[in-house]
């Protein structure tokens, strides 16, 4: 679709024709609308042609009239633009990567997924990070329907929306910190009460029996309050976070009984805040480094260095049912693979392209020829840290 073309035309021949006498939080269905009809396109098209418009778009659409600002604003459009960029299985204009550079001072940028993908050289923009202190590096927690969660200083989150610029800081979790400790994060979605949720899971290895206290954030109350505890033995690895999918928290965890550790994935339902044990594949647990969990086309993923000379991926299919992993990938490794080890996987394309981080640079792997290139990234090179998002219009503001 030619962006100019469509949205000029629409812009021209709609925004005069729109009413402006509805409410904004009106439902629109096919018999109550915020849309006049118009001569030359049909409404339902205009929605349609909208919510496949890039964000920054919209954001200049709202200034048009009042509207085009009720309608873009309107909840059942936000959805609608959300579920269009979550469900298409290309990636559009909307997907994109936040990644974390290398320097003493902490610089975010973005860049388009597509472009990494299908251009020798994508331009990266800077990200105005909403919490000022540029030499304290915050950890990426992970993203879903366009927040990006931040863990500051192990103690709260800030939920951010890059897209809109509109971000949200947690109280303190308020642990009684103490050397040794760590705390591991989790952001994800409660689909049937509408609201975004993060858990922080406080791991105090110097206890007894090690027990890992867990605190659920909620956006919509903006409070921190105590759930069940991890299951007995049980702790997330340092340094991991919860992988969101299919309305649940996925932790790679470390089971310990007597002198034994076995590494399991807990499963933590958001909704009913009940936990439960999902079972790995049959794989090479004697040669294998530790495992680590990711999330690939919306399904569970998890990958480890097998006898450090390949970067092997599995893939859930079907959440929950051991027997719907499938071995995805098997990875050779770059010279050097003692000192490196692969980040990600981060997505993969249509065409079977892997995107991966190796020695703090994003890395393309072809599996059709076993092929390697590196994407050149104007204006920044150097990455700590990286996560996918979409672009979306939802804010973690309450209105």
């Amino acid at each position: 679709m030619n962006e100019l073309f469509n949205t000029h035309s629409l812009l021209y021949h709609s925004h005069t024709h729109m009413s402006s006498s509805h409410e904004q939080n009106k439902p629109m269905t096919q018999h109550s609308s915020l849309l006049h009809p118009l001569p030359f396109l049909p409404e339902e098209l205009i929605l349609e042609i909208l919510t496949k418009l890039p964000i920054k778009s919209l954001l200049r659409f709202k200034c048009v009239s009042k509207s085009w600002l009720h309608l873009i604003s309107n909840p059942y459009f936000i959805k609608k633009q959300l579920h269009f960029s979550t469900q298409n299985t290309h990636f559009t204009t909307n997907h994109r990567i936040i990644l974390s550079a290398t320097t003493a001072e902490f610089h975010i940028k973005s860049c388009s997924i597509s472009s990494l993908f299908n251009n020798p050289s994508t331009i990266s923009e800077d990200i105005n990070y909403p919490v000022k202190n540029k030499f304290r590096h915050d950890g990426i927690v992970g993203s879903c329907n366009g927040f990006l969660c931040f863990a500051i200083k192990g103690d709260c989150v800030l939920l951010w929306n890059p897209s809109i610029k509109v971000s949200k800081k947690s109280p303190p979790l308020g642990n009684n910190w103490r050397p040794g400790c760590f705390t591991s994060f989790g952001l994800g979605y409660d689909h049937k009460n509408d609201d975004y949720k993060v858990v922080a899971v406080f791991c105090d290895p110097n206890e007894f029996f090690s027990e890992s206290k867990v605190k659920i954030f909620s956006m919509n109350t903006n409070t921190w309050r105590k759930i069940h505890d991890f299951p007995h033995g049980v702790s997330p690895y340092q340094n991991s976070s919860g992988k969101f999918v299919s309305g649940t928290l996925n932790w790679a965890s470390n089971y310990s009984l007597g002198t034994s550790s076995f590494w399991i994935i807990v499963s933590l339902d958001l909704e009913k805040e009940t936990y439960r044990e999902v079972l790995p594949p049959d794989y090479e647990k004697e040669e294998c480094s530790t495992p680590s969990l990711g999330v690939l086309k919306g399904c569970l993923c998890m990958n480890y260095d097998y006898k450090k000379s390949d970067f092997v991926v599995w893939l859930m299919k079907d959440y929950g049912v051991r027997e719907s992993w499938i071995k995805l990938l098997t990875i050779p490794y770059l010279p050097n693979p003692e000192d490196f080890s692969y980040s990600g996987p981060y997505c993969i394309s249509e065409n079977g392209e892997v995107l991966l981080m190796f020695e703090f640079d994003l890395i393309l792997y072809d599996p059709r020829d076993n092929s390697f290139r590196y994407p050149r990234i104007e204006g920044g090179k150097g990455w700590f840290d990286a996560e996918v998002y979409v672009e979306s219009l939802v804010s973690p503001m309450k209105d």
